[in-house]
């Protein structure tokens, strides 16, 4: 088993944990859910969103690593083409842009889906501007597909 592959099942493993069976993950859902009834159930919110936000850098340093040490050099712009896709494979995922509603596993599920598409999509002769627009369209039938509906 790769080292990637291995980090990827722990970091799968600790957050299923983190966010499924700990009072810490509760909260975190609690204050997606909605910020108003966490602070008036008696959930320190800010503690809550500021504990989320030092995961999330967390994260992100830690993934900032690992390319660094697959591209073998680091640069000011090397995770720029990574933003938009992150932000798609949460969508593609099942979370709701506004909030409330989404799950871990189905973000890890989202991330998979997409890499497959694009490295389907890589393997064809196809430009890549029709490639990215052909990207584009999941993603938006993604969110349409899970957008809030009201009645």
């Amino acid at each position: 088993m790769t080292p990637v592959l291995a980090l990827l099942l722990l970091f799968l493993v600790a957050g299923t944990r983190l966010l499924g069976r700990t009072a810490f993950g509760r909260r975190v859902y609690a204050v997606g859910n909605s910020l108003e009834a966490a602070r008036l159930s008696g959930i320190r919110t800010g503690r809550v969103i500021v504990g989320v936000y030092v995961l999330s850098a967390v994260c992100a340093a830690l993934v900032g690593i690992l390319l660094t040490g697959f591209s073998g050099q680091a640069s000011l712009g090397m995770g720029d083409d990574y933003l938009l896709p992150s932000i798609a494979v949460v969508v593609v995922g099942g979370a709701l842009i506004t909030g409330g509603r989404g799950h871990f596993l189905g973000m890890v599920g989202g991330a998979l889906l997409l890499t497959a598409l694009q490295t389907l999509l890589a393997g064809t002769t196809l430009p890549y501007a029709f490639r990215a627009l052909f990207f584009g369209c999941v993603d938006l039938a993604a969110v349409l597909a899970l957008r809030e509906r009201r009645n």
